[in-house]
Formats: C-alpha cells, sequence, structure tokens
C-alpha cells in the first residue's frame, strides 16, 4: 500500500470509500488487492480516532486521486462499481461511496441576501426571529439550582465553512483554541471567503458558517445587529465544506467526532447530503456521550436530507413570520420540530469587484432553522444545568430534549401538519418551563444506526416504511428476505439514486412510467453494473434487454 500525496488543488478529483471490517485492507488482503487494481496509489485511515485504548477502530476511510472529477456521472460509477467489489471482499462487512449528490444545488438557491425583496411580510425587524421563538422570555426565566440563562457555559461544535471575525457573530462567540479545519487538516478553522467565482467547487458558499452561526450565539447589538437565540453560549468552529452541495460527508463525521472529544454539550449542522453509515456511527456516538445533535431538513429537493432524515438526529424545517411554514423547505416524518428560517436576518458577507464585505441581510433556508434549534437548546442546557443533566440522563439526553420539544415546547398553530412539519414551532419559554421528567420515554429513544435499510432509505427519501417496502417488492419481483439482502448490499447507491434522479425515483416507486436510462443521462452512466442489473434491468455487461423479456435478477 502507498499513501496518496495531495495538495490543496488535487480534492475535486478526490475519490473516498467508507468500509466496516475490523483489519484494514492492504496489499495483502484480496480487498487491498482489488484497490489497487483499480486506483493504483491509495492509502486508509481510522475514520474516527479511538476513544481510548480499548476502542478498535472498525470504520475505516480509503482515498485515492482519480482521473474523473468529483460530482460526475463518470466519478460517481467509478466509486459505485469499487463499493460492490470491496462488499463482495471477505472482511469487508460493509462498503460506501462518500459521494456528492446533486439534487441538493437546490439549496443554495436562499444562500444569496434577497434584501428584502423576497422575504414575508412580518420579517422587518431584525429580531423577529427570536421573538417568534419567546427567547427574551426564556431569558428572563429564573435558572434550575446551577443553571444559567442566555446558554452561558454551553459549548456547541458547528461543521460548516469555518468562521470569520464578522462583527456581528463577534470573536467573543469563538472558542479559537479548540476549532479544527478538516479541509486543510490543521487547527485554523477560518473560512478563507474564496470569492465565488473563483470556487473550484459546484455553488460554493463562502461565509455560510458565519451566518448559521450568528442567530445561534451571536454577539451583535440589539439596534443593528444580530444577537443570537443563545447569546452567551460558544461555538467551536469546525471547518469541513467549501459548498452547499454537500461534498464529503466523511468530514463532516470526522468533525462531529471530533467535537464529542472536545467536550462540546450539542453539534448544529446546518448541512445536508445523502449522508453514509460513517456520519450516522458518528452522531451514535455523539448521542451516546449525552450530546445533542441537530440537522437542517433541507431546502428545494422534496425530501430530508441526511443527517436530519437519521433518527439520531433532530430535524428541523423552517417557518416564517406567523408561523407559516416555509413552501421551500424540505419536510415529512423525519421532521420532529420547526424554527424560523425563512426571511431570518443574518450577519451576512456580500461580494463587491471579490472582496468580502460584512453587513446584515436577510435570506431563508433550513440551515438558520437549524441553527435556531441548537440555540433553543443551549438554552435548555444552560438553564438545567449541561453537567447534571448528562449525569442524570446519560445517552437518554436527546430523548428527553426531543420529549419535551413534543409535550409543550412547541407552538401547534391553527391547522398544522403536524406528519411533515413536526410537533410544532418551538417555544424557548414554554420548553425551559416544562419539569423534567425522571427519566427517557423509550419511545423517544433514538434509533441506533443498526436499524434496517429499509428504515433509513424511508427516512431520506420521505416514503413510509411500508410503503416504500411494497412499492420495491412490486418492482424489483423480489421476496422478502431476498429483498431485504438487495437494499442492504444497495443501500448507499440506491439513496444516490433515488435523491439525485427524479426518472429513476418516477421508475422505481411508480410516479412515473419511464425507463431511467432512457429519461436520464446519469442514472446508468453513474450506476455500477451490479446495481444496473438488479434495479436498471441492465445485465452486467451493460448491453440492454427488453425487461418484459428477462426475469429480473436479483441477489442469491
Amino acid at each position: 500500500m502507498t499513501d496518496v500525496t495531495s495538495t490543496d488543488g488535487s480534492r475535486p478529483h478526490e475519490m473516498r470509500i467508507a468500509v466496516l471490517c475490523v483489519e484494514p485492507p492492504d496489499d495483502s488482503t484480496e480487498s487491498g488487492r482489488l484497490l489497487s487494481g483499480a486506483l493504483g496509489t491509495w492509502r486508509v485511515d481510522p475514520l474516527f480516532v479511538p476513544a481510548g485504548p480499548a476502542e478498535q477502530a472498525e470504520s475505516w476511510l480509503i482515498t485515492a486521486l482519480v482521473p474523473e472529477r468529483v460530482g460526475t456521472p463518470e466519478y460517481a460509477r467509478r466509486a459505485h462499481t469499487l463499493v460492490q467489489g470491496l462488499i463482495e471482499s471477505p472482511g469487508i462487512r460493509a462498503a460506501e461511496a462518500d459521494i456528492p449528490v446533486r439534487a441538493y444545488l437546490g439549496d443554495a438557491r436562499h444562500t444569496a441576501p434577497d434584501n428584502g425583496d423576497n422575504s414575508p411580510p412580518g420579517s422587518e425587524a431584525i429580531r423577529w426571529a427570536r421573538d417568534a421563538m419567546r427567547c427574551s422570555e426564556a431569558w428572563a426565566l429564573p435558572s434550575a439550582p446551577g443553571g444559567t440563562s442566555r446558554g452561558g457555559g454551553i459549548v456547541v461544535g458547528h461543521p460548516d465553512t469555518g468562521y470569520t471575525l464578522h462583527p456581528n457573530l463577534g470573536v467573543g462567540a469563538l472558542d479559537l483554541t479548540q476549532d479544527r479545519d478538516f479541509i486543510a487538516d490543521d487547527d485554523d478553522a477560518r473560512d478563507p471567503l474564496v470569492p465565488p467565482g473563483l470556487s473550484p467547487w459546484p455553488l460554493p458558499n463562502p461565509g455560510h458558517g458565519t451566518t448559521t452561526a450568528s442567530v445561534l450565539a451571536g454577539r451583535g447589538t440589539e439596534a443593528a445587529g444580530i444577537v443570537g437565540v443563545a447569546p452567551e453560549a460558544i461555538v467551536v468552529p469546525l471547518r469541513t465544506v467549501d459548498s452547499v452541495v454537500q461534498l464529503f460527508d466523511s468530514d463532516v463525521a470526522r468533525s462531529v467526532d471530533y467535537a464529542r472529544g472536545r467536550g462540546c454539550h450539542l453539534v448544529s449542522i446546518s448541512l445536508g447530503g445523502k449522508g453514509f453509515f460513517g456520519l450516522r456511527e458518528a452522531i451514535q456516538r455523539a448521542v451516546d456521550a449525552g450530546i445533542i445533535v441537530i440537522g437542517a431538513a433541507g431546502n428545494n429537493v422534496g425530501i430530508v436530507v441526511a443527517p436530519a432524515s437519521y433518527p439520531n438526529c433532530l430535524a428541523a424545517a423552517a417557518t416564517g413570520p406567523d408561523d407559516k411554514p416555509w413552501p421551500e423547505s424540505s419536510s415529512g416524518p423525519a421532521v420532529d420540530v420547526s424554527t424560523p428560517g425563512w426571511g431570518v436576518h443574518v450577519a451576512h458577507i456580500s461580494w463587491r469587484n471579490e472582496r468580502p464585505i460584512f453587513d446584515v441581510q436577510q435570506t431563508s433556508g433550513s440551515s438558520y432553522a437549524a441553527a435556531h434549534l441548537a440555540g433553543v437548546a443551549a438554552l435548555w442546557l444552560a438553564h438545567h444545568g449541561a453537567a447534571a443533566l448528562r449525569e442524570r440522563y446519560g445517552a437518554g439526553l436527546q430523548d428527553v430534549f426531543r420529549q419535551l420539544l413534543r409535550s409543550g415546547g412547541c407552538r401547534v398553530p391553527v391547522g398544522w401538519d403536524a406528519a411533515n412539519w413536526g410537533a410544532g414551532v418551538v417555544d424557548a419559554a414554554a420548553l425551559l418551563n416544562l419539569p423534567l421528567p425522571s427519566a427517557p420515554d423509550k419511545r423517544h429513544r433514538p434509533v441506533h444506526p443498526a436499524e434496517p435499510p429499509i428504515s433509513r432509505i424511508s427516512a431520506l427519501v420521505g416514503i413510509h416504511e411500508g410503503e416504500l417496502e411494497r412499492l420495491l417488492r412490486r418492482r424489483l419481483g423480489l421476496p422478502d428476505e431476498q429483498l431485504h439482502r438487495t437494499l442492504a448490499r444497495f443501500e448507499g447507491e440506491l439513496v444516490f439514486h433515488l435523491a439525485q434522479d427524479r426518472a429513476f425515483r418516477g421508475f422505481l416507486l411508480g410516479s412515473g412510467t419511464g425507463d431511467p436510462a432512457c429519461e436520464s443521462n446519469t442514472t446508468g452512466a453513474a450506476s455500477s453494473p451490479q446495481f444496473a442489473a438488479v434495479f436498471l434491468s441492465l445485465p452486467p455487461d451493460g448491453v440492454r434487454h427488453d425487461p418484459a423479456a428477462r426475469p429480473r435478477p436479483g441477489l442469491a
């Protein structure tokens, strides 16, 4: 095995494959020889730093440089084909490509300021979102013994684009002794603020970490700036992305695990994508350590994105003034609650002649809904005392927080669609006033990542598990046991195509009648031959046959 040597400009051609196994691949193993034959030069590293000497690494990240550019169908096909080969190798329990999904390009539409032109009536006041959650009333409540107000003492891990010294965020909101850059692999998470026109990535979003952190813990002024929901909480900036297109979830996974190891009380993730098993595992490790993890539901894509779609992550959808759901927010059964995200005032970064200008603007997105929920979580943790809560509830702490949100911590507007928008709009004062339960309600416990693949796929694509299983069984013609084995093998690639390609989604789930390989130029080109044989009626040799004239293949 030879290490990959890469420069800053090499990431657009970096391939990442996550594998689950006791012993990592090397030149003596079948999987290592497969990697060498497919990639040439490659390296393997633990995905997470072991929590202690007794913990043995089982999640590994394989990286290599490839000719194909990240995000192209050719890149996806190479990654998916390699994954299928690894799955067949002895000792590999699971393998999944850490790969972007173009469906989430829609997230960028509301990252630019709208200057009020597209903001809803009632959002003119800078503090409207805080008022909608009754933050001032929450700040005024007397704290429990050992607690504090306004989020004091709470440390928030914040995977995003990094930080800037924006006056409406404020250096006092940041812990710059524990910040980390997972892109450059150093201890300076400062956002480089590369002008959008000069970035190598699709839809770059410089400053996103600043805008989201400002509504969470901003230190601006009441008169002309941004005061966060928890203005005495501390944010640990974790630079994991450059673009609103979620490129490498392994960086997000490592950042979540880093936050766990550095003693953060909660993690706020205003990002979304396909996700992969390593990200689910990182979140579970955090939740098991008594950390609350919050994710943004997504924008403009019609599904709740990962990690918000995971049962072990709290999902926030976006609303506007008068508790009206934002029409472009993702929604569905995976959403836990809603908070303001439509026409929100943020510490913004504008561009003039490719130079950053710090200002305050209005913008929209579920990114801000997640940050607002994280701010409320910080208020709740501080109010009762984070150490006391963790000692009392341990791994059930997030269950208790979710339980209280659903049992009085939200305002339920008239006509509210709880099935798609969660328990209601978060009311911070009501939440802090609720008595603590003696123990977590088992009904609110997060599901461990070992739940069946059909459950994870169902959450991400927004279709009830039973209905999704029925549709897949009908389309593939497989008996239950064989269907479950097929989904376990192809879970990552199936989610990629369901999220990426509407033609394929319609074909597979019955909302369309066309063949995705004919209607779309991406599905066939981006799939492994094994996937195509099962889901696209293509044999492994790639030659198209009449689907009606041959039995649909499956996995024995």
